[in-house]
């Protein structure tokens, strides 16, 4: 047996430097290579006021906790802090060193639900994560695969409500009591006198007589409620969504389109699970082409077939590889009868040919694929906050989150440790960045004297260690 290992060794002070504790391949250090995280302080420069109230934290690292967030698959702020506290490469990742104490967890929620809540921030944000998986050579951009799934709303069955609406009056009867000589509209039966007037002249108008029903006999009918009948008190955005033999949920419904070369995502869209899904089609088409030119054919689920998303893919001169439900077909053995049905046929024979049916497996095995992965290691399986907005908030963060991870995981020569910025990116930092970007590297230098010169004439720079002489 070896000796005993008691505590004694933790008690003692050491100098450490927080940057060799992390490993050289971790994720976090990849990203910091890759990402310029300047960005997020110009987006954020609005937000902040300034010469009033007290100093504020860093812009970028409320985004970067927010982003670890994502990446760790952690939903709760609290959790998310104690998390970083005790990890170091999530400290180094933030720039805190080991004594320095971490924002607290009002302030996370404050800039996520209230500071950064139009949106903009994480707009910008995920649009820079598929640049940067662009200029990388992670996006092939010539066909992409959506789909669509339903989280969690932040809000129970139990409070769902009647949704009750005022209904007009009929009209009166010829020949009634009433003055039909103004030729007026009917008042709605539920509308109140605000003054004294107004209920004087319509004391004399005949009112609607209240009967009681017949008894009622039978079994007692079960309670449904659907979209139409109720909304949840606590989030009214929400919307019952169910498979057939399951319990329904209060959801909210994502939309996301994904690069078939390493599943980037290139276009994602938060929105009210009613309505027709294929209706998030024509915009995220618009998104992917913005990010993709040279976009040329998309693929889907017969959940998204209908005559106008198929339309509207002909228009962008898109290739819609989109199977028609069989209720949009004719009869065997009958001619199409009406444009949907010709429209429907030719989808079909698209889906039937090879490229079609290369497309359906490259939409099983991308869009599905990442919406597993959006909801089993990220937080988009279940909202964090009510609204419609905040929803659409969490899938930018998330889908920005998977772009890191695949930029940290592929992009060229970040596996080998060193900085996988392109040669126009390198050019665009300032002289102070490129110059420390070279220190980092001294030994890919081929000349030593250059880069002991380069050493000497670089500007100096300040370590701070906290001792204890306890």
């Amino acid at each position: 047996m070896g000796a005993l290992k008691g505590q004694a060794a933790t008690l003692q002070v050491e100098m450490v430097c927080l940057d060799e504790l992390v490993a050289e391949d971790d994720r976090y250090r990849k990203l910091d290579r890759l990402v310029d995280w300047s960005f997020v302080r110009e987006v954020a420069a609005p937000y902040y006021a300034e010469d009033v109230g007290r100093p504020s934290i860093d812009p970028i690292v409320l985004v970067k906790l927010m982003v670890a967030g994502a990446l760790e698959g952690i939903g709760s702020t609290r959790e998310l802090l104690r998390q970083a506290s005790v990890r170091l490469d999530l400290r180094r990742f933030l720039g805190y060193g080991l004594s320095e104490r971490l924002p607290v967890h009002q302030t996370l929620s404050h800039a996520h639900t209230r500071r950064f809540v139009d949106a903009a921030l994480f707009e910008r944000l995920f649009r820079r994560s598929l640049e940067l998986c662009k200029q990388h050579g992670l996006v092939e951009g010539t066909h992409i695969s959506i789909d669509g799934f339903h989280a969690e709303a932040d809000a129970a069955l139990a409070s769902l409500r009647a949704s009750l609406a005022l209904v007009a009056a009929p009209e009166a009867e010829a020949g009634g009591d009433a003055d039909s000589g103004q030729g007026s509209a009917p008042e709605p039966a539920g509308q109140l006198a605000l003054d004294g007037q107004a209920a004087g002249s319509r004391a004399s108008e005949q009112r609607p007589a209240l009967t009681l029903a017949e008894p009622r006999s039978g079994p007692t009918p079960k309670r449904r409620s659907s979209n139409r009948t109720s909304v949840s008190v606590t989030d009214p955005e929400a919307k019952l969504r169910g498979k057939p033999g399951q319990r329904p949920h209060l959801v909210h419904r994502g939309q996301v389109a994904v690069d078939r070369k390493r599943r980037v995502i290139v276009a994602c869209r938060g929105e009210q699970a009613d309505g027709f899904e294929g209706d998030a089609v024509e915009p995220l088409l618009d998104r992917a082409r913005f990010a993709c030119p040279e976009l040329a054919s998309v693929g889907a689920d017969s959940g998204f077939a209908a005559e106008r998303v198929w339309r509207a893919a002909e228009r962008r001169r898109l290739t819609a590889f989109i199977p028609p439900q069989p209720t949009m077909l004719p009869n065997a053995g009958e001619e199409p009868t009406t444009e949907a049905q010709r429209q429907a046929l030719a989808a079909r024979a698209r889906c039937k040919s090879p490229a079609g049916i290369a497309a359906h497996r490259q939409r099983m095995a991308d869009a599905e694929g990442v919406i597993g992965e959006l909801k089993n290691q990220g937080t988009a399986d279940r909202a964090q906050r009510r609204g419609t907005p905040h929803f659409h908030v969490q899938l930018l963060l998330n889908c920005a989150a998977v772009n890191c991870k695949r930029l940290a995981d592929h992009a060229p020569r970040a596996q080998s440790g060193v900085a996988a910025a392109p040669q126009a990116t390198q050019t665009q930092l300032p002289a102070a960045a490129a110059s420390a970007t070279n220190m980092q590297q001294p030994a890919a230098a081929a000349d030593r004297s250059r880069w002991l010169a380069a050493l000497l004439a670089a500007a100096p720079r300040v370590w701070d260690h906290a001792i204890s002489l306890n």
